[in-house]
């Protein structure tokens, strides 16, 4: 149920962001705020405590948005959420925006690693494979795994793509052991 939820609450920001088109704006804010709420114990004891009063977490709510200075859209969506008892699912919500807004955008990510930091030009050549073979701009975060031998290993979504010499070593040994 949770992640119906937090995709629920996703999609009805990105509707309510989309006439503006502020989606990077606004997932940068959402952001701001889910890390302030999962760093702070104390934050989290109010907001999610029985015992507080409704107003009262409203007022802890509104200070801390006006710190981070939060636009008026962000703020109207945050009080949605503590008034429907769902802010503790901030950080799910979060990611679930960012996965829609980057659909919205035909924007995929993708996480390269590799056994030593790749060249500018190979990065060029990776971005170019994943524009034709996903036909959406890529979003790449690279990573250095010195335990890979050589080689990259990459992920969209849950499909990985293994180009690592340890990869190719285990594929060869499974064909030794089938055959």
């Amino acid at each position: 149920m949770p992640q119906a939820v937090t995709q629920r609450y996703a999609r009805a920001l990105a509707g309510a962001v989309e006439r503006q088109g502020k989606y990077r704006e606004v997932a940068e804010e959402v952001g701001s705020f889910a890390r302030c709420y999962r760093e702070s114990i104390e934050l989290r004891e109010v907001l999610e405590s029985p015992a507080v009063l409704p107003q009262a977490k409203l007022r802890v709510l509104e200070r801390v948005m006006a710190l981070l200075e939060l636009s008026p859209i962000v703020r109207n969506f945050l009080r949605v959420l503590q008034s429907h008892y769902r802010l503790h699912l901030i950080s799910e919500i979060q990611d679930a925006f960012e996965r829609v807004v980057d659909d919205r955008m035909g924007v995929v990510r993708v996480a390269v690693v590799s056994a030593s930091p790749l060249p500018p030009e190979q990065q060029t050549a990776l971005e170019n494979r994943f524009v034709r073979l996903t036909q959406k701009a890529p979003a790449i975060e690279y990573r250095v795994d010195p335990n890979l031998l050589g080689g990259v290993r990459a992920s969209i979504q849950s499909t990985v793509y293994d180009g690592t010499i340890r990869g190719a070593l285990d594929r060869i040994r499974m064909q030794m052991e089938t055959a």
